[in-house]
C-alpha cells in the first residue's frame, strides 16, 4: 500500500512539473526567440512557391512622398481608388495615412469639413468594393483592445443620426506593434493575427462591437464580387489566432508603382495613365494600396520570417493569400498543447520510473522524435503546435522526476536497511541467547558429571572409612573447589565476551578470511595459506542460522589452533595448510588440511575424548545432518571435515 501511495506521489510530482515548467518556460524571452526561430525555419521550408494571380499591390514609396508634382492628399488618393474600380478591381483594400485619422466621435454627428468630403463620397459609392484598414493593437497582448471609427468618413443619415454604412462592413482591423519590427516571440503580430475580435468603441457606455480583419472582409467582399466559394463565412468561425502563410520575401507579389498609373495635375487629382493597360493589370483582382518604404508609423513594417523588412501592406497581402487559398495555418487553444504537454510528461515520468539505462534514453528519443515527426504532419494538415516549448518542458521535469527517484529510493534503501539491521540485531541477540543457555547447560552438566561427583566419592569415602586420610581429602576438596572456581571464572569471561562475530555478518566465507588474515598478521599463523572458500547461500535474518554459524567458525578456530599447535614448525612439520568451504545444493563443508603429520597426543586425545574433541563433536551433533572427521591422507596430509545441511 505503501509502494503504491509513493507511485501515485511520483506521478503526481511529474505532471505538477510538466504545468509548472510550462508555465516558467512560457515566460522565458530565450524560449520564444528558439521557438520563433524553429517556426520561422519551417515556413522558409515549407512555403508556396506562387502567390495567387488575384491578388496586386499599390506601393507607396519615398520617391513619392519626395515628387513635389504629386500631392498625395485625399482627393488624390479617392481619384485613385475610384480609377481602380472603373478599369474592373474587385476589391481595393486602402491603408489610409496616420495623420488622416481622427479623433472619434460619438453619435450623432455630421461632418462638414471639405477636406474629407472625397473620401466620404468614395465610400459611399463603392463601400461594397471598399475595405479601409484599421490600425488596431495585438489583441492578443491586451485585456480591453480598443477600435477607432472613422466616423468623418463614413455617410450619415440626418435624421436618424446613424451612419448610412455600418463601419463593421467598411472598417477591418490590422494589428500592429512596433515589437513587430523585430519580433522575439511567436505570437507576434509579424506572425499571427486574428481574423475576427471585438473591439470596445466607446469607454463611457462600454460599448463593444465585432470586427472582422482587413483582409477577411476583403476575402468576403472578393467572393461577392466574383461570386467564388464562399471561405470567409467558415473562415469567419475561427476566433483564435491563425499563423500567416507567408509566400516569400517582401516583393513577391506583383505590384504597381504610383507613377505608372498616376500623372501628377495641378488640381491634386490622379489622372490614368492608361486606362486599357491599368485594367489589364487590375480587372477582378483584389488591390491592396500602402506604403511599402521606410520604417514609419504609415508603412507599419515587419521583420519576416525570411530575415528582411516587410511593409505592413506586403503583410496584409500575404494573409489575403493565405485566406483565398486556405493555406493559412490553425493554432490550437492553449488548453490543447497544455494536455499534449501534461500526457508526454506522463510519459517520461513512466519511462524515469521504469528505467535508469539506456532504455531511458531511447524513450526519450521516441518521444522527443516522435513528437517533431508529428508536429511535421499536423503541419501538412494545416495546423501548428509548439515544439521548443514542450520539448524544454518534458527535458526538466525529467530531469526532476529522475533527481526526486534517485532520493525517493536512496529514502527507501536507508528505510530497508535500517529494518534489516534491527531485524539482524534481534536474530544475532536471539542467537546469543540460545548459545548463552546452551553453554551453560554444558557447563552445568561438566560441574555435576565432573566436579559433583567426585565430591560425592569424597563424602562417600569420609562416611565409609574410619581411618581418614584428612590431608588427601583436603587436597582433593581443594582441587574440586579449585575446578569449580575456573568453570565459573570460564562462564563470568564468556558472559562479557558474548556477542556475535562482526566478520560473520557478510557471510561464514568473510568471516574464514578475516579470521585467517588476524592470524597470518598476528604473527601466530606462519604457514602458507591456501582458500578455496565459496560464498553460502546463507538464509537472512535467522537466529537459528546466526547460532549455527558461530558454532562452525568456532570449530574452525579450534581446528586451525590443532595446526598451529601440533603441525606448524617447530611442533610440526608442515608448510601449508588449505582451508575449503563449499556448497553442493544443501549440503555444505568445511575442511582445514595440512601437509605435515600431527603428534601421536593428539589422536590420542581423540581417542580418548578429550576437551577440543568433545567440543567439536558437540559442534556437529548440534547442526543438521552433522559429521566431523580427521583423516590422514595418502600423500601425507591430515585432514579435518565438518559437513552439514544447509537449512
Amino acid at each position: 500500500m505503501w509502494r503504491k501511495g509513493w507511485q501515485i506521489k511520483f506521478f503526481s510530482l511529474g505532471i505538477g512539473c510538466s504545468v509548472f515548467y510550462n508555465f516558467i518556460f512560457s515566460q522565458i524571452p530565450l524560449v520564444q526567440k528558439l521557438e520563433l526561430q524553429l517556426q520561422d525555419t519551417l515556413l522558409r521550408l515549407h512555403h508556396p512557391k506562387s502567390p495567387p494571380k488575384e491578388i496586386i499591390l499599390v506601393k507607396i514609396q519615398r520617391k513619392d512622398l519626395a515628387n513635389q508634382k504629386l500631392s498625395l492628399g485625399r482627393v488624390f488618393y479617392a481619384d485613385l481608388v475610384n480609377h481602380l474600380l472603373e478599369a474592373g478591381a474587385s476589391v481595393v483594400v486602402l491603408n489610409l495615412r496616420n495623420d488622416w485619422r481622427e479623433p472619434p466621435f460619438e453619435y450623432p454627428i455630421k461632418i462638414t469639413e471639405p477636406i474629407n468630403r472625397p473620401l466620404k463620397n468614395l465610400v459611399q459609392n463603392h463601400g461594397a468594393q471598399l475595405v479601409l484598414v484599421t490600425r488596431t493593437n495585438s489583441i492578443y497582448n491586451s485585456n480591453k483592445p480598443k477600435f477607432l471609427i472613422y466616423n468623418h468618413l463614413l455617410p450619415f443619415d440626418g435624421e436618424q443620426l446613424q451612419p448610412l454604412i455600418a463601419p463593421e462592413t467598411i472598417q477591418g482591423f490590422f494589428e500592429y506593434e512596433p515589437e513587430a519590427e523585430v519580433p522575439s516571440a511567436l505570437s507576434s503580430t509579424a506572425r499571427r493575427a486574428h481574423l475576427v475580435g471585438r473591439f470596445f468603441i466607446s469607454e463611457e457606455i462600454n460599448q463593444v462591437k465585432t470586427f472582422k480583419s482587413a483582409a477577411l472582409l476583403a476575402l468576403e467582399k472578393f467572393e461577392q464580387q466574383e461570386q467564388k466559394v464562399s471561405l470567409s463565412s467558415r473562415i469567419a468561425k475561427i476566433k483564435t489566432q491563425v499563423e500567416i502563410n507567408f509566400w516569400g520575401r517582401a516583393g513577391t507579389f506583383p505590384s504597381l508603382e504610383l507613377t505608372s498609373i498616376c500623372h501628377p495635375s495641378k488640381d491634386k487629382k490622379c489622372l490614368v495613365v492608361s486606362r486599357s493597360q491599368l485594367s489589364q493589370q487590375v480587372r477582378h483582382k483584389v488591390v491592396f494600396i500602402g506604403f511599402a518604404e521606410g520604417n514609419n508609423i504609415h508603412t507599419m513594417s515587419m521583420l519576416s520570417p525570411f530575415g528582411d523588412s516587410m511593409a505592413g501592406v506586403e503583410i496584409q497581402a500575404n494573409l489575403m493569400a493565405s485566406l483565398m487559398t486556405d493555406s493559412f495555418l490553425q493554432i490550437p487553444p492553449q488548453w490543447v498543447e497544455l494536455i499534449i504537454v501534461i500526457f508526454g510528461a506522463f510519459l517520461i515520468t513512466t519511462g524515469v520510473y521504469r528505467y535508469q539505462n539506456c532504455h531511458l534514453l531511447l524513450l526519450v528519443f521516441v518521444i522527443f522524435g516522435g513528437y517533431f515527426a508529428g508536429c511535421l504532419i499536423i503541419w501538412k494538415y494545416k495546423w501548428i503546435l509548439s515544439i521548443i516549448l514542450p520539448l524544454f518542458v518534458w527535458t526538466a521535469t525529467g530531469i526532476s522526476v529522475f533527481i526526486y527517484l534517485i532520493f525517493g529510493r536512496q529514502k527507501e534503501v536507508i528505510t530497508l536497511q535500517n529494518y534489516q539491521i534491527t531485524q539482524l540485531k534481534a536474530a544475532e541477540q536471539e542467537a546469543i541467547l540460545s548459545r548463552t543457555r546452551k553453554i551453560l547447560h554444558c557447563t552445568a552438566s561438566d560441574i555435576h558429571d565432573g566436579a559433583l561427583q567426585d565430591l560425592k566419592l569424597v563424602m562417600d569415602k569420609i562416611e565409609l572409612e574410619s581411618p581418614l586420610d584428612v590431608d588427601s581429602i583436603l587436597d582433593k576438596l581443594a582441587a574440586l573447589g579449585q575446578e569449580i572456581r575456573d568453570k565459573l571464572h570460564n562462564i563470568r569471561c564468556l558472559a562479557e565476551k558474548m556477542e556475535v562475530t562482526p566478520a560473520l555478518r557478510q557471510g561464514l566465507d568473510v568471516g574464514i578470511s578475516a579470521k585467517l588474515q588476524d592470524l597470518v598478521n598476528s604473527g601466530k599463523l606462519t604457514l602458507t595459506v591456501i582458500t578455496e572458500l565459496q560464498p553460502l547461500q546463507e538464509p537472512e535474518l535467522n537466529s537459528v542460522w546466526i547460532e549455527r554459524r558461530e558454532e562452525i567458525y568456532r570449530f574452525l578456530g579450534e581446528a586451525l589452533n590443532n595446526v598451529i599447535q601440533h603441525a606448524q614448525p617447530p611442533h610440526g612439520t608442515a608448510t601449508q595448510v588449505c582451508i575449503s568451504l563449499e556448497q553442493q545444493g544443501v549440503r555444505c563443508t568445511l575442511a582445514i588440511a595440512n601437509n605435515g603429520s600431527i603428534i601421536n597426543s593428539t589422536t590420542c586425545e581423540r581417542k580418548k575424548g578429550g576437551y577440543g574433541t568433545k567440543m567439536m563433536n558437540a559442534i556437529a551433533s548440534e547442526l543438521p545432518d552433522g559429521t566431523w572427521e580427521m583423516s590422514a591422507l595418502p600423500d601425507g596430509q591430515v585432514r579435518v571435515t565438518l559437513s552439514w545441511r544447509l537449512s
